[in-house]
């Protein structure tokens, strides 16, 4: 499934993009999981050294120019790691919107830490990640909404009601 998961990933990025560069993307790829793997070894640094987490916290991530907020955290705990600009949190829902305000993609996870500098995040045990009418499931999940990415590393599941390829639905 997580094979699945990837290649839906893929054909994504390559349709919405005019000329794809297999290589560029690999490269790139790469880079994204060495980020997933470094905030999978800070979830657990942080894991181990929550205590006595703040509750019910809404944290600005991400804004816009224009001051309105474009990702935002939200937790039922959670703790901050100040020093290295990391949230650790449990019962997370982070939300990520249009310039309209709208709501663009949704993460729901039963917890995650957050890099609040490099807007991306990793959540150990089940996540699901919707974008539109496309909904990710699994453990295991790295997101950036600096790159727009998301991976299910394990458990992978995908829906999709409006996934295409070249205006052909699939």
């Amino acid at each position: 499934m997580r094979t699945l998961a990837s290649i839906a990933l893929c054909l994504f990025a390559a349709a919405s993009a005019q000329a794809f560069d297999s290589a560029e993307w690999h490269e790139k790829r790469e880079v994204l999981l060495r980020e997933a793997e470094r905030l999978q070894a800070a979830y657990s640094n942080c894991l181990q050294n929550v205590h006595e987490p703040a509750e019910s916290i809404t944290v600005p991530v991400e804004t816009f120019p224009d001051g309105s907020v474009k990702t935002v955290v939200s937790a039922r705990r959670a703790r901050f790691f100040l020093r290295e600009g990391l949230i650790w949190a449990e019962g997370v829902v982070i939300r990520k919107f249009a310039p309209d305000g709208s709501e663009e993609s949704r993460i729901d996870a039963a917890s995650c830490v957050v890099d609040r500098a490099m807007k991306s995040g990793w959540a150990e045990g089940p996540a699901r990640v919707r974008h539109g009418k496309t909904t990710f499931c699994g453990k295991g999940v790295y997101f950036s909404s600096l790159e727009s990415y998301v991976r299910v590393f394990r458990d992978s599941e995908i829906e999709s009601s409006d996934f295409s390829s070249g205006g052909i639905a699939l």
